[in-house]
């Protein structure tokens, strides 16, 4: 067989599979075997034919040269702006975030192309603050997108794409917040700020600067542990890391520049060595199943004062299926109930530390009341109340997390059309910061939201716990405990920055890696007098 009809060969093979199969679907989760399968493919054809280099080289530049032209000129979404490479592939974003500061990378995208920006292949990053309702609202028509299929097979609430498996299991976590069992876990957070107040305490009698980014973290962690294990990880007793801690924050930080390309993170874990932070990724889902192991094999707790991990096992001891469900559960439950409301609070005490007449506010709101007692600080202080939105506005848990994929019919987002088949990115962290909807929208005022109205201009882009059946299921108790530790540390301290310090680092150095990780916060604190 000639040469070129060997090139020609290859080259039809790989029109073919372009445009016949990898053109349709999804492919990520099968990347590894796509590899593999044409590894060996390869491997047989330099075995058995004489033109092997020539099938492969005409194979090669045939798929390539067909999904170039394709995505540039043909694709669905060709006629939206963005970079061009981003049409291409998605690697470009890749790389672009490789500092783990995506929100900084589509911020700069939004100043450069507009509302509607291809940000991928086949993915629109959306600016509009209209966009929340599209896709999430009561008529959105979007599932989450191929990001979810992150610890596939194992599932989680989060991971969840498929809608009636998503609404089954969410029933499930439900049980876990109602009006009960919110109750026992406000009493439960009570100590825990007592050794929060005792670290603090330290660091004023040995006149040192409190790492409130520390304090903060350890705060977060141990009550997640309580909160799901009934066992802390006596980080604030310690003042210390605790090793699963760190290890599961090195693992995640994956995300931050992987989040982009799922496909790729789909092979690190069936292919690549499990070295570095794939080792450290793989050790944290095996610490998370052991500990439900642990849960599912233990006695059937009988105590009035019950953990999440009550709730979500109720069921497994009877259907052991669901235990696939349970380590993607305890992932979730650690990470997305610590990291969000720490992340959040170091913004806030930044801002507060910044501003001491906002701190000066919410302590003549909290003199007179019951400061235990997160119903009566949420109906009588709204300074403490607003000034925890703002933080959620300009510190947003998610920064650029919470893609969607249109379906059939595809949605319109402020008279723009965003056809079937599309991922969609909508920037919290950009939209919130709009200031045609909100007023001085880099500026920390808590007062627009209660106080003047006039300046939040447009609130259908402020949604930081999400909307619908993908809202946060752990609103409630995040809200609960924010509410709880600003108001037990503005009572008894003073708090201000160092000196020299004016603490940019927060959002200079935060890290996106689907959720937010923000920079180092250092606070000198002094106990107020009585």
């Amino acid at each position: 067989m000639a040469p070129t009809v060997s090139a020609l060969i290859g080259a039809l093979l790989g029109l073919v599979l372009h445009h016949a199969v990898f053109i349709h679907g999804e492919w990520h989760v099968r990347a590894p075997e796509i590899l593999i399968y044409h590894l060996i493919y390869f491997v047989g054809l330099f075995m058995a034919v004489t033109h092997a280099y020539w099938v492969i080289s005409g194979y090669l530049v045939a798929v390539y040269s067909s999904i170039i032209i394709y995505r540039v000129y043909f694709h669905r979404l060709s006629h939206f702006p963005g970079p061009k490479w981003a049409r291409v592939t998605k690697i470009w974003h890749a790389w672009q975030s490789r500092h783990r500061q995506n929100f900084l990378v589509l911020s700069e995208l939004h100043r450069k192309y507009g509302d509607f920006v291809r940000t991928g292949p086949s993915e629109i990053t959306i600016y509009h603050p209209g966009v929340f309702i599209a896709i999430d609202g009561p008529q959105g028509s979007c599932v989450k997108s191929e990001w979810y299929d992150l610890l596939h097979p194992k599932q989680s609430l989060v991971t969840a794409r498929n809608k009636e498996a998503h609404g089954l299991r969410r029933r499930q976590w439900n049980k876990g917040f109602t009006s009960q069992a919110l109750d026992q876990y406000q009493e439960r957070i009570l100590p825990l700020i007592d050794q929060l107040e005792h670290c603090i305490d330290q660091d004023i009698a040995a006149k040192k600067v409190t790492e409130a980014t520390d304090l903060f973290y350890w705060l977060g962690f141990d009550r997640m542990g309580d909160f799901i294990f009934s066992r802390t990880f006596n980080m604030l007793p310690r003042q210390e890391w605790h090793h699963i801690i760190l290890l599961m924050q090195r693992a995640l930080s994956l995300l931050g520049p992987l989040s982009p390309v799922p496909w790729f993170i789909h092979i690190a874990f069936k292919l690549f060595p499990r070295v570095g932070i794939l080792k450290d990724w793989f050790q944290m889902v095996a610490w998370c199943e052991q500990q439900m192991l642990e849960r599912l094999q233990a006695p059937k707790d009988t105590s009035t004062v019950r953990d999440v991990a009550h709730y979500l096992l109720q069921d497994a001891r009877d259907d052991p299926r669901r235990f696939p469900w349970l380590t993607g559960d305890s992932i979730l439950a650690i990470v997305a109930g610590s990291e969000p409301t720490a992340a959040v609070l170091v913004g806030l005490f930044c801002e507060l530390a910044k501003e001491p007449l906002h701190e000066e506010m919410i302590l003549k709101e909290i003199k007179a009341i019951n400061i235990t007692d997160s119903r009566e600080l949420a109906a009588s202080c709204p300074h403490l109340e607003a000034s925890i939105l703002e933080a959620l506005r300009l510190y947003p848990a998610l920064p650029t997390g919470g893609t969607r994929k249109t379906l059939d019919k595809g949605i319109i987002v402020a008279g723009t059309f965003i056809p079937p088949e599309t991922t969609v990115v909508a920037p919290r962290f950009c939209i919130s910061r709009r200031e045609d909807s909100f007023e001085q929208a880099e500026k920390f005022v808590p007062e627009r939201w209660y106080k003047k109205p006039e300046m939040v201009r447009n609130k259908i882009g402020f949604v930081p716990f999400g909307l619908g059946h993908h809202s946060c299921l752990g609103r409630a108790l995040a809200m609960n405990d924010m509410r709880l530790i600003t108001a037990r540390l503005v009572q008894r301290y003073r708090f201000r920055l160092p000196p020299g310090e004016t603490g940019e680092e927060v959002l200079r150095d935060l890290k996106d890696q689907f959720t937010s990780n923000p920079g180092r916060l250092r606070l000198v604190f002094e106990l107020r007098e009585n």
